[in-house]
Formats: structure tokens, C-alpha cells, sequence
């Protein structure tokens, strides 16, 4: 999964299992939406590593095209089937679709299944996935509310309903999130979370929702203040820097998505310090599972930064007006925030396709 947790019904009630065809969905979702979020590209390789790369995306393209093909043929053959047998292979299909991202070219499938119809409410929930992803997918974000809402009315009355565990339901909200707020469609998500906030959840998935809400809902206000110690001892204090844009990132040393993170992040404070791009790490180590000693956690903040030559200031999450993660609606990693030179929240969980961009518009 992308996501990783440090405290411990219809989109909402949308079932996948196992959960793994979820969470590949999840993985990368806002870097690049139906695609898997990749690293830059690198400069040609030379001699035989050239060749090598070369065979490898040509199985990559090959094997995508088998992939796209597999999906048409399960669509075509649903279309025929009675409707149990239907139901079961678009089950399939749209299970397929979400594990190799893979929404665009399950749309018209969805939109089939839901047409006609089928006798199990599994398909039919998977059906709406698909379509509501698919619709944010390729920018048709206003759409893709209107399903929702669609599904939500099907569930109401028992139709898209079936069972679900918490962790599937945070993946699913989570890649319909990260589509919206790439986009910039924070009216959307906004709408779209206290939607799913009205129906009866788990209280997990209840946390989860009302954090991205509280996110969500930062955007265009005030940043809540981040006044502290870094690890060297100095003080920072975000109001003093008032007239710079700066990038709040919420790490952990355990988090491995992290690590990935620490390269592209200094490429953009290399590529924008004439512009006063400021970065600032938030480490949640000592939150970790209801709360972890400080001293016990240190050791591995301290390697970290030194094993990843982290340039940047970082503050240690604490409690009361210390609690960083609280105040910016943060309960899982990776996350970041962006402020404006003004000192408003411009964006929030920006991805290394859209950092950059994000920045030339300040």
C-alpha cells in the first residue's frame, strides 16, 4: 500500500479481495493517473544496458497491450453470458482493471454491467469503482461526483453493498483522493468526503476520512503553526518565513516511501532556491503506535538523515501545540503540504510529477 499508518458503504462500501488488487490500485495513483508512478528519466544507458532497457520496455508496451486486450475479451464475453455468469466475469475484469490501474479501459465495461444490471452486489460495487476512478481519470472530475452519489443512493438501498474491511475501504478512498487533489478539484473532494462522512463506516475509516477532509479544507486558509527545535538544536518558527513558499513533508524513518522521496525532493529545493523554496520535515517516528519514547526513537531519525543527506530542517512530532500531524489533518505518510509565500495552504499531498509544476506557479 502507499500509504502507511503511524497512529495507530458505496465508495465507502466498494469490496476488493484479496486486499493487494486494492492496494496496487492505490500505489502511485496521484503520480500519474492510469499509469504507475515512475522515477525521472535517466540518462541513456550505454552498450549492453542499453539494449537491456530497451528489451524491458519493449515486454513492458507488449505486455500492457496483452493486458488491455485480456480486458476487452472479458467485457465481450460478459456481454453475451446470462446474468450470473456476467456478473462473475465482469467481477473479474474489474478486479484485473484496479490491480494493473487499468480503469480507462474498464469504463465502458463498468458502464455495461451497470446498464444491464447483475444479480450481485459485489459486481455491481466493483462496477462503480471502476467508473467513479475512471471518470477522474481522465478529468471528467465533476462526473465522477455525480457516480458517486449514484452509488451512494445504490447502497442506501442495498444494491452496491457488500462487505468490506477497513484497510480496502482507506486504499479506495485514498486513490479517488489523490485523482481529486492532483487535479486541484478541492471543491470536489471536499464534497466527495463529507458525502462519504454521512455513511455508516468503521471508525478507521471514519479517522481516515476526516483527516483528508480537515486536509482538504486547509487549502486556501491560514497554515497552522510549526514552531519548534530541529534535530541540530536551531530554532524554526513558519512564521518567520513569511514571503517564501514552503513544503511541510511528514516523514518516518520506517517509511520507505520516504527514502524514494528524499532525491526528487532536493531536485525541486535545488531547481527553486532562487525562488525561496523552503522545505521542512516533520518526523512522526515517536508517534508510531500510540506513542514511542523520544530517546528510543532518535537513533533512527538521526541515521536516516544522515544515510539520505537530508539538507532541510526537521522538527520531531510532539503533542499539544507540538502535534504537527494533528493540526494538518496527517495520520498516515507519505504527506506533504504546500504554503503560499503568504502563508496560506496552497496544495497537499503534491507527487513527483506535480511538485514542480505546483512550484512555477508560485
Amino acid at each position: 500500500m502507499r500509504r502507511h499508518r503511524f497512529a495507530g458503504t458505496v465508495v465507502m462500501s466498494l469490496v476488493l479481495t484479496p486486499p493487494l488488487y486494492l492496494f496496487r490500485a492505490a500505489a502511485g495513483r496521484a503520480a500519474d493517473p492510469g499509469q504507475q508512478e515512475r522515477p525521472a528519466p535517466k540518462a541513456p544507458a550505454a552498450g549492453a544496458n542499453a539494449d537491456v532497457q530497451a528489451i524491458d520496455e519493449d515486454y513492458a508496451r507488449q505486455l500492457l497491450q496483452l493486458d488491455r486486450r485480456r480486458l476487452e475479451r472479458l467485457g465481450e464475453l460478459a456481454a453475451r453470458q446470462k446474468p450470473a455468469d456476467a456478473a462473475a466475469t465482469y467481477e473479474r475484469l474489474f478486479r484485473l482493471a484496479i490491480a494493473d490501474n487499468l480503469f480507462r479501459d474498464a469504463e465502458a465495461a463498468a458502464n455495461g454491467a451497470l446498464k444491464q444490471g447483475t444479480p450481485s452486489p459485489t459486481t455491481n460495487a466493483l462496477a462503480h469503482l471502476v467508473k467513479i476512478i475512471a471518470e477522474a481519470d481522465r478529468g471528467a472530475y465533476e462526473q465522477s461526483l455525480q457516480s458517486l452519489r449514484q452509488a451512494v443512493n445504490e447502497d442506501a438501498k442495498g444494491r452496491a453493498r457488500t462487505a468490506l474491511s477497513a484497510d480496502e475501504v482507506v486504499g479506495i478512498c485514498d486513490a479517488y483522493y489523490q485523482r481529486l487533489v492532483e487535479g486541484n478539484q478541492f471543491a470536489i473532494a471536499r464534497d466527495a468526503f463529507r458525502l462519504a462522512l454521512e455513511r455508516p463506516n468503521p471508525p478507521a475509516v471514519k479517522d481516515f476520512l476526516a483527516g483528508r477532509l480537515k486536509r482538504i479544507e486547509l487549502v486556501g486558509k491560514p497554515a497552522p503553526p510549526i514552531q519548534g527545535t530541529d534535530l541540530d538544536g536551531k530554532a524554526f518558527n513558519l512564521a518567520d518565513e513569511k514571503g517564501k513558499p514552503v513544503l511541510v513533508v511528514f516523514w518516518a524513518s520506517w517509511c520507505l516511501p520516504n527514502a524514494a522521496q528524499v532525491e526528487w525532493l532536493d531536485q525541486a529545493r535545488d531547481a527553486f532556491r532562487e525562488r525561496g523554496l523552503r522545505i521542512v520535515g516533520i518526523n512522526l517516528d515517536a508517534s508510531q503506535d500510540g506513542g514511542q519514547k523520544l530517546e528510543t526513537v532518535m537513533p533512527n531519525v538521526r541515521r536516516f538523515v544522515l544515510d539520505h543527506n537530508v539538507r532541510w530542517p526537521n522538527l520531531v512530532n510532539g503533542s499539544g501545540d507540538r502535534d504537527y500531524a494533528k493540526a494538518y489533518g496527517v495520520a498516515d505518510i507519505p504527506a506533504n503540504v504546500l504554503i503560499g509565500r503568504d502563508g496560506t495552504v496552497v496544495q497537499v499531498d503534491l507527487t513527483r510529477r506535480n511538485l514542480q509544476s505546483v512550484l512555477r506557479g508560485l
